[in-house]
């Protein structure tokens, strides 16, 4: 427990903190249990779905349930595990083009629920409490790493790791993002003992490497956009560089240029073509329809079609278009050109992609080509699609009029912390850090998510980076003046 003793945030604030984030757990219960209409297949509800077919196996069979904890089984769908689990678990296969670098991240948050449902036996009110204890784990140690670098700013500083609206709504859900939450407080706060203050113990170690491994099998998009910024970070603070912002620029460009150029021509792995690849299905997946892609032939069918094509090889779920079907196609080579099919003559078969019903919150953008053009066009549009939206004029939901005034409030917080920004230096290597992590999270984000309500939970991570940039220059001696929040600023 002396993890959680400090001097700023004393047992009764932390006690308050938890109380919000209880509130924040009834929140989210009431949005996708009570406000969304019956049916409404939102991820928690399909995550414990998932985590029940595979807990069930426990009371009959239960060396199924723990070879499915432990991934003591095949792939192959003539695995004894697929025919009655597998096949009825909505997410477990449901992997994007990223796994041809990484785990399918959907299986471990279904595995730790199975888990949880050990003693919660399905009530949802115990796994939302276990995410909210794992969330707080990680966002104390986050808040614990940083707290030193903002001297009569703590208290500030934890209103926004804690009480930053999205933070505290989609932290409080059972989904991926509590966990998420907690490995990246973890890692960051890890890797500062080892690498920043040079305290190589074995717990630090060990609490390193759990949460490496964990974040390649659940969200490990954050680990690699972490990892450079920090050790840029380590570097100018242990050799003291003087041109930060020339060493951040130019080290950033020759790691990630080196990195996807010996992925691609030695170990054959073509980085900006998944991305291109994932946004075009993002695309086209925010239109809704059924999905079928053949060499270079990307296939799309209304997503209330189903007449016009059949299953004919079930172990490859490979199917076959009907004659004189209509649809819609595109040449992966080629995406920006949309062909429309009137008389289908193609009997080959097409690899099932995916299905999805239309989005209500899709952003207009244009298809990514494997071309320098339009990576430069869409980089721009897509760092500020993540860092403005939505916004009130585009928003068609309460929840996305939520986020669109926490948008503005951000942007007023950047303006209000540059009017009254501090006249002495400030940390310019901590300021590097946390723009490289947000300008390079946002622009992929953006580059590969073409939906507001994805966007938002996707950078939650990020935010408390975000919002550090300015707080780093914010002089609070203004706050001085009035008595209210005066004791947030000692």
């Amino acid at each position: 427990m002396s993890f959680f003793k400090d001097s700023i945030l004393s047992l009764k604030i932390i006690f308050g903190i938890l109380l919000i984030k209880c509130l924040g757990c009834a929140a989210y219960y009431w949005v996708y249990f009570c406000y969304y209409p019956p049916g409404f297949n939102g991820d928690s509800v399909s995550t414990l779905h998932d985590s029940k077919i595979m807990f069930d196996a426990l009371s009959n069979h239960p060396s199924d349930y723990f070879k499915m904890i432990f991934g003591l089984h095949s792939e192959l769908d003539t695995d004894p595990l697929y025919e009655p689990y597998f096949q009825q678990i909505e997410k477990w296969g449901r992997a994007d083009v990223t796994g041809d670098f990484f785990l399918n991240d959907n299986r471990t948050p279904i595995r730790i629920n199975a888990i949880i449902m050990l003693f919660s036996f399905g009530n949802y009110a115990v796994h939302a409490l276990v995410m909210l204890v794992i969330s707080f784990i990680g966002q104390f140690a986050f808040y614990k790493t940083f707290k030193s670098y903002f001297p009569k700013k703590e208290m500030l500083l934890a209103i926004i790791i804690f009480l930053t609206p999205s933070i505290l709504f989609w932290t409080s859900g059972v989904l991926k993002e509590p966990i998420a939450m907690c490995l990246l407080g973890l890692f960051v706060f890890a890797f500062f003992k080892l690498f920043v203050h040079y305290q190589f113990e074995k717990k630090f170690i060990f609490l390193i490497i759990i949460a490496s491994v964990l974040f390649l099998i659940i969200k490990p998009y954050i680990i690699v956009l972490l990892l450079v910024p920090l050790i840029l970070y380590a570097l100018v603070k242990r050799y003291q560089i003087k041109r930060v912002v020339v060493f951040y620029i130019s080290s950033l460009l020759l790691v990630y240029g080196v990195g996807v150029l010996t992925l691609k021509f030695v170990f054959d792995k073509d980085v900006l073509n998944t991305i291109v690849v994932r946004q075009n299905d993002f695309v086209s997946l925010s239109k809704g329809g059924r999905f079928f892609i053949k060499d270079d032939k990307y296939v799309r069918f209304e997503y209330n079609d189903t007449t016009h094509f059949h299953k004919v090889d079930t172990i490859n779920n490979l199917f076959q278009l009907d004659r004189h079907s209509a649809f819609m196609y595109w040449n992966t080579h080629n995406l920006r050109d949309t062909i429309y099919e009137t008389n289908n003559k193609d009997t080959s078969y097409f690899e099932f992609r995916s299905v999805c019903a239309p989005s209500g919150s899709a952003i207009n953008i244009d298809r990514l080509q494997y071309t320098f053009s339009s990576f430069a066009k869409i980089i721009p549009q897509s760092f500020c699609n993540v860092l403005c939206k939505p916004m009130f004029y585009d928003s068609r939901s309460v929840l996305e009029l939520m986020a669109s005034f926490e948008n503005l409030c951000f942007l007023l917080f950047f303006a209000f912390c540059f009017l009254f920004r501090v006249k002495m230096p400030i940390d310019k290597n901590l300021v590097m850090c946390c723009l490289a992590i947000v300008i390079t999270s946002f622009v992929l984000i953006g580059i590969t998510t073409t939906v507001t309500g994805a966007i938002v939970r996707y950078k939650i991570p990020f935010i408390p980076f975000l919002l550090m940039i300015p707080l780093l220059i914010f002089d609070t001696s203004i706050f001085k003046r009035i008595p209210i929040i005066k004791r947030l600023v000692k």
